[in-house]
């Protein structure tokens, strides 16, 4: 039995169009597939161990950049998914895997470092935020939830990154 997960990744950005503060979100990676591999024959009949039920993706899936910041006082990004074809059992995570670079004096990211994984809904919910330019942020991410019992079938999502500005 094969799964196939597809994520898809968007950008949005929300600012003060009367100002000079116009930050842009560029994505590098912007798609993400997985595939379950059949349960052993000799766990027939069985579920998935709890180590087989998560799909984690550490490094490389996706790099987000922040560019054209300067006019601003500090940024903030927000992500959130809209389910395309989803199991209420799924559950999708989102983690920044360190905090890319700058070559710009004053830059600064919030949470520095590796974050904690952090649950994508359908709320927009803070990601990480910063001031001035930010190159090249890595972000992964992991899916739980998988379990035999689930229809077999593509399941797929789109992920949402909205930045947000203030002068």
């Amino acid at each position: 039995m094969k799964r196939l997960l597809c994520l898809c990744f968007f950008c949005s950005v929300v600012i003060d169009t009367f100002s000079q503060c116009v930050p842009t979100i560029s994505l590098v990676g912007t798609s993400l597939s997985e595939t379950l591999t059949t349960l052993p024959s000799s766990r027939t009949g069985l579920d998935y161990e709890s180590s087989d039920l998560t799909i984690s993706r550490t490094q490389g899936n996706l790099t987000i950049s922040i560019a054209n910041s300067n006019g601003c006082s500090n940024w903030q990004l927000s992500v959130s998914n809209t389910p395309i074809i989803w199991n209420s059992n799924l559950r999708l995570w989102v983690n920044k895997t360190d905090d890319g670079s700058t070559s710009v004096s004053g830059a600064s990211i919030y949470p520095s470092g590796t974050t904690a994984y952090q649950e994508v809904t359908l709320i927009p919910q803070t990601f990480f935020s910063g001031v001035k330019d930010r190159l090249s942020v890595q972000i992964s991410y992991k899916v739980s939830g998988m379990s035999v019992l689930l229809p077999v079938q593509t399941y797929s999502t789109t992920v949402y990154y909205t930045i947000s500005a203030t002068l």
